[in-house]
């Protein structure tokens, strides 16, 4: 089962950096690997402090694309420049799971997500976002990904 846990937790608004693209579902690994490089280079150049690991929040959805926000986390606000702005995941409510594997299989989280969140009394309230703990360059075997699934709760 790739998803090992769900629970619901409170969390401190986080400043980002990030880039946002709208793109077809197979374009989605070129455009987040075009936005992550761009937001952690200029992160580093500008001398930024990065606070964790890199993102992609899901800012809209229809059957033929996606608007997504790939980016960074920060230790305190900056500046944008250009396509990069700068901004803040939410704080508050959230449900949070434990993604284990592929990308490929992160929609049966999401989905286990959806019954949690019924199952529990709770409502989505805002876009869902990725925060991805393991980087495949340094562990090659999808089995030993892990993603961390964040889902803002409506009041």
């Amino acid at each position: 089962m790739p998803t090992l846990t769900i629970e619901k937790k409170n969390i401190a608004a986080q400043p980002i950096l990030y880039c946002r693209r709208r793109c077809t579902r197979s374009e989605l690994p070129g455009v987040i690997g075009e936005c992550l490089g761009a937001v952690y280079g200029y992160a580093q150049k500008a001398g930024f402090a990065i606070a964790g690991k890199p993102f992609v929040r899901y800012a809209e959805m229809t059957p033929g694309s996606l608007t997504i926000e790939g980016g960074c986390p920060l230790d305190a606000p900056a500046p944008g420049a250009g396509d990069i702005q700068a901004g803040f995941l939410h704080g508050g409510d959230v449900c949070v799971a434990v993604h284990a594997g592929s990308y490929e299989s992160l929609h049966e989280t999401y989905a286990n997500m959806e019954k949690w969140m019924r199952s529990n009394g709770c409502r989505p309230g805002g876009a869902a976002w990725e925060s991805y703990v393991t980087d495949p360059a340094e562990h090659p075997n999808p089995a030993d990904w892990r993603t961390e699934v964040y889902w803002p709760l409506a009041d």
